[in-house]
């Protein structure tokens, strides 16, 4: 077998694994393979076809890195909680009361722009983990 047809049988079977695994890196690592065999192809070096299968691989791991990163942070959904009003049922110190909502008791901090009254009306401005940021004007949405 020649070094081509080595390489084209390493890539197909990486991709056949990446149906499996689903995380993309395999692709990066066949697309190295690829390149290499197409260097096989034409005649450059076995140690020319290693170093091109290795760059072409790490930039497309790199590639595929950046794009799940771009990915998971445009995904990433407003809460359905935010801009709903609450009711205050008691302040635990200047920036910090205790809430009631969806009729559950909820902690919550005063968004940076707003002072503790016990008048008005009170919106959810933003969730932070298990406790919301509230705000006494609607928040933009």
């Amino acid at each position: 077998m020649t070094n081509t047809t080595l390489w084209l049988i390493a890539g197909a079977a990486l991709i056949a694994l990446e149906l499996f695994t689903t995380t993309f890196y395999l692709l990066a690592i066949a697309a190295g393979f690829l390149a290499a065999a197409a260097a096989s192809a034409l005649s450059f070096s076995s140690a020319t076809q290693l170093l091109i299968a290795s760059i072409v691989s790490l930039l497309a791991g790199y590639a595929i890195k950046q794009w799940k990163k771009n990915r998971a942070s445009t995904e990433t959904m407003p809460s359905d909680d935010i801009g709903k009003v609450v009711q205050i049922e008691t302040w635990l110190d200047e920036r910090r009361a205790r809430i009631h909502y969806r009729g559950s008791h909820w902690d919550a901090v005063l968004a940076p722009d707003c002072k503790a009254s016990n008048t008005g009306t009170w919106y959810i401005s933003a969730s932070l983990g298990t406790q919301f940021e509230i705000s006494n004007t609607p928040p933009k949405i």
